[in-house]
């Protein structure tokens, strides 16, 4: 009875949301389809044998939060089979990136240009590892950071 109740106040209550909330609340779906769906397919690319690899040294897929405090600390600079592995991963995690940024234009325009600025902010920090203008550490610290203001900026255009 407590469900039938609940389902005939929201039956009503939906009739009540202005037409501007209608536009939102199917906005804010479809981000979230469009979020889901990037994360199935960055938790592929996660599972490949780079990613797996990569993961020891980086902040990244699955085993972001492993040994972070070690992550952020190496000083050393990427070897020359990691920077091969960060081309094959980095190629990969593109296709994921690319669909999602096209999908988002036309369901959140503000979000889709906050995450493309970040996925340029990602490559900035990629291109610096690999060029060995940067540190492991330092790279990692940098995604975490840029990360961080993010998901602030995101939360912030999804509300």
């Amino acid at each position: 009875m407590k469900s039938l109740v609940s389902l005939i106040v929201a039956a009503l209550l939906s009739g009540c949301v202005a037409p501007a909330d209608n536009r939102t609340l199917q906005m804010n779906q479809d981000t979230q389809i469009i979020e889901q769906t990037y994360v199935l397919c960055k938790n592929r690319v996660d599972s490949t044998p780079e990613a797996i690899r990569l993961s020891g040294y980086f902040v990244l897929g699955k085993n972001k939060n492993a040994n972070y405090l070690q992550k952020t600390a190496d000083e050393s600079y990427a070897t020359d089979q990691q920077i091969s592995d960060i081309h094959s991963y980095h190629a990969n995690l593109s296709i994921c990136r690319d669909k999602a940024v096209h999908d988002l234009q036309s369901a959140n325009m503000n979000y889709a240009k906050l995450v493309s600025d970040y996925f340029t902010k990602d490559d900035e920090i990629t291109a610096d590892v690999v060029n060995k203008k940067t540190t492991i550490g330092k790279a990692n610290r940098k995604v975490t950071q840029s990360e961080y203001s993010f998901s602030l900026k995101g939360y912030d255009i999804k509300k």
